[in-house]
């Protein structure tokens, strides 16, 4: 995919989890039946988290669970960014609620989203608008 000035990147941290790598997987492949982005070019990529930045989840779990483990980005082409950015936080809520529900003992599933490499949002935490990773 080309880099342009319409690209959009999305970033997603999952953490508070004893599988971060299936969660994320499995998180791609929940987001990839949406139609918002079954109908724009998109992309996805793994990151390393950048240097000295913690599990984006704050108290939600054990920061060991999420040692050496990527951010998935979603990039995308072409889109307005206010409807990427609430069709993606609709269904990333309902795919965290899904989470918990199934959660084993020990987990506190969470999920941080920001733009490109800019300060994490938490979803659906006790926090609600949180930053991570400031």
């Amino acid at each position: 995919m080309p880099n342009s000035a319409e690209r959009q990147e999305i970033r997603i941290r999952i953490s508070g989890t004893h599988n971060p790598e299936q969660d994320a997987a499995d998180l791609r492949a929940w987001l990839e039946r949406e139609p918002w982005l079954t109908q724009r070019p998109h992309e996805w990529a793994q990151r390393p988290r950048p240097a000295g930045e913690d599990d984006g989840a704050g108290a939600a779990g054990p920061a060991d669970m999420a040692l050496g483990v990527d951010d998935v980005i979603l990039a995308v082409i072409g889109a307005v960014a206010a409807e990427v950015t609430k069709s993606l936080t609709i269904a990333l809520q309902e795919w965290l609620r899904r989470r918990r529900e199934e959660r084993s003992q020990g987990e506190e599933p969470a999920v941080a989203v920001g733009e490109g490499d800019g300060p994490l949002r938490e979803l659906g935490g006790a926090g609600g608008g949180s930053t991570a990773g400031d």
